[in-house]
């Protein structure tokens, strides 16, 4: 037998052994990217979760539901093509549904809460490619790419917020925003109700339009000194015209009324100048308000009587704070607070944040940083509840003391539901001071309100799918300088911020009907579909570990005994 002969065709053999290795093992490498490319790409999954706690049979936790896509198919996507088709007449480029992560992809998948919201929003993407676009963004090595996105400079965006985005319009928006919580927790998620909130945030963001906002005339209001307010109201998304409700309509797509320091009344049953048969400017605002729009009253310590205004305001839950003395006269009460101020004296009280109940919720963003900004009342009056409504204390059943009780108005009167909500007070320390001395010094359970908000609630069914959540807003500030130049014009206050919070807290929400939560606690494998046990299991890691064994072991032999047969 010629050993040297057979060197060289040995080491050829080992040499095809190791490249047919090495170009399985890379064949295998690049099939295995090419297939996660391509199953990401088109969302190739298995979603063998399951829940019992809904109307509708297999609905899962990831998996869309028919109903989520045909609210965004038939209310949502038309109007981004519409918007598309007019902008091409015009020249311009298609605008697309941007939802933006403010953190990079693998941090999104690797947060449970965050994922969830993602598989939603993809499967929007899958379904209409052209419309709708996801992406990511590391705002921590980039902060400026969120920069436009910020209410005000000191505003900050976070890596668990989600930016939607659709033209010039567009909601930030915090990962807790999807899901639903006990009230009696301040973290603990119990269901996802992510389609619902984003079918929400894309009708609202396609159906917007350009709302006016009107400054009510003809009362002495101080017009001159709002220009910042004028300035944050446009910024905001409005247009701003001034209005006059003795002799002018109010223009239909007006939204919102604000009336900045008057001075004189409202005309209206009650006032010697009007006249029975004339224009009533209380009958013009409250069918304004029947509308489901808002209007925002800026008065101070300085404010004088407004009896027609102020019964009307009454039905609202909303007083101006006054004394009156042994000879029938009334002044205002003036708020002095020495314990939280801005001034030496304390009469310009820094506002104490209400962190529950329903005028908390325009200040969350900015009581979820480590310092909230100080917003400053200056020269206030007290904003009292009036006698028309029932006080409610609500006291939760909080073991641990993480919820804090709290208190709210409400009224019920002819079919009309109102609730009046604190949203800024004094410290307990604080008094109101009337004809010079003073009057009443608040208390643990009694401070005194410096902004409130009223809300009268409804429901409109639009179609089988679509509800319009179309609340009256009714915004009291107790101090004009709050919105005066001098302080919106400074970074050092966050009065800007509580405005458009405001403003953006009582525009009008789309909330599509018949897209339920789903509550993540009773998911469970569908073991119908995918049956999984104990003896299942063992033999599915058993067969999976040996089959790749057993498989090479046979190539291997048929190889060997060929050899030997050769």
């Amino acid at each position: 037998m010629n050993l040297e002969s057979n060197t060289p065709r040995r080491a050829t053999r080992r040499i095809l052994g190791v490249a047919a290795t090495v170009a399985v093992i890379a064949v295998v490498l690049v099939v295995n990217l090419l297939f996660s490319f391509v199953a990401d790409r088109f969302m190739w999954q298995v979603d063998a979760t399951v829940t019992k706690y809904t109307s509708r049979e297999g609905v899962s936790m990831y998996t869309p539901t028919p109903e989520f896509l045909k609210v965004v198919r038939d209310y949502a996507i038309p109007m981004v093509e519409d918007m598309n088709q007019k902008r091409a007449a015009q020249g311009q480029e298609p605008i697309t549904i941007n939802v933006k992560f403010c953190t990079e992809r693998d941090k999104v998948y690797e947060a449970d809460k965050l994922r969830m919201i993602q598989y939603s929003v993809l499967a929007l993407q899958k379904e209409f490619p052209e419309s709708v676009k996801v992406e990511y963004l590391n705002i921590e090595k980039n902060p400026s790419q969120v920069q436009k996105y910020k209410a005000t400079s000191s505003t900050n965006i976070y890596a668990h917020q989600v930016i939607f985005e659709f033209g010039t319009e567009f909601r930030v928006c915090s990962y807790d925003y999807f899901f639903l919580k006990n009230d009696n927790s301040a973290s603990e998620h119990w269901a996802y109700n992510g389609e619902q909130k984003i079918a929400s945030l894309l009708l609202a963001l396609t159906r917007a339009e350009s709302p006016v906002a009107g400054f009510i005339t003809n009362h002495g209001e101080a017009l001159e000194n709002c220009r910042s307010l004028r300035e944050l109201v446009h910024n905001a998304g409005y247009d701003v015209v001034d209005i006059d409700l003795s002799k002018d309509e109010i223009p239909e797509n007006c939204r919102l009324l604000i009336c900045y320091d008057p001075s004189a009344d409202f005309v209206g049953l009650g006032n010697p100048i009007y006249t029975e048969g004339d224009p009533s400017e209380i009958d013009k605002l409250d069918r304004f308000l029947d509308q489901a729009y808002s209007f925002m009253l800026f008065v101070d310590a300085d404010t004088p009587e407004l009896p027609v205004l102020e019964e009307y305001l009454e039905e609202w839950g909303i007083r101006v704070g006054r004394a009156e003395n042994a000879e029938g006269e009334l002044d205002n009460l003036l708020v002095r607070d020495p314990v939280s101020k801005l001034d030496k004296d304390g009469y310009t009280p820094m506002g104490e944040y209400v962190t529950t109940g329903g005028g908390a919720s325009l200040t969350t963003d900015m009581r979820g940083v480590a310092y909230p900004a100080k917003v400053a009342f200056p020269n206030a009056v007290a904003i009292t509840m009036s006698d028309s409504y029932k006080k409610t204390h609500v006291v939760p059943n909080d073991t641990n003391n993480v919820t804090e009780a709290y208190s709210y108005g409400s009224y019920y009167r002819n079919g009309v539901s109102r609730y009046f909500h604190d949203v800024f007070k004094t410290t307990a320390g604080a008094s109101v001071e009337a004809f010079g001395k003073q009057y009443q010094v608040a208390t643990d359970l009694q401070r005194f309100n410096l902004m409130t908000i009223s809300i009268e609630s409804r429901t409109i069914m639009e179609t089988n799918y679509l509800s319009t959540q179309e609340p009256s807003y009714v915004v009291a500030f107790g101090s004009t300088e709050f919105a005066s130049d001098t302080i919106l014009d400074s970074a050092a206050y966050g009065n800007a911020d509580v405005l458009t919070s405001t403003l953006r807290h009582t525009g009008r929400e789309v909330m599509p009907a018949d897209l339920e939560f789903k509550a993540f606690k009773v998911y469970t494998v569908d073991t119908d579909v995918y049956p999984v046990n104990a003896r299942s299991t063992v033999m599915t890691t058993a067969l999976m570990t040996l089959l790749p064994i057993a498989l090479f072991a046979a190539v291997g032999a048929v190889v060997s005994i060929k050899r030997k047969y050769r």
